[in-house]
């Protein structure tokens, strides 16, 4: 997925606001009955109007789906600050075992250099 901040499907029909049209009731008969069809061929989309219909009003959808942006935006971006450390894409976990062998390797080295 190219854009991370678009998870709709570049070849599906359906969008946010006819989503969130359905939820609230907008939608004509005709629309809601095209939609629904969409709906029982679509497990991820019967289940997210399933979630939706959850809340107790659509003002509380368009706080949520704010919430969960912001949230998003904030973990990808500390993701890429993550991974901008370092020494592009090593862990730490990894440079510290390679340190601790180069260690032993170093140790080893003098010792043998002793017993001669």
């Amino acid at each position: 997925m190219e854009d991370l901040n678009n998870i709709w499907d570049a070849d599906d029909e359906l969008n946010e606001e006819q989503l969130l049209n359905y939820v609230k009731g907008k939608l004509t008969g005709e629309e809601a009955n095209a939609f629904e069809r969409k709906m029982a061929k679509s497990f991820f989309l019967n289940d997210g109007v399933e979630g939706l219909q959850r809340f107790s009003s659509p003002e509380k959808i368009n706080a949520y789906v704010q919430q969960v942006n912001t949230h998003l935006h904030q973990r990808l971006d500390d993701k890429k600050r993550r991974n901008k450390k370092g020494f592009k894409g090593l862990s730490w976990e990894i440079i510290a075992v390679i340190a601790v062998i180069l260690l032993c390797i170093l140790g080893y080295a003098i010792v043998e250099l002793v017993r001669k």
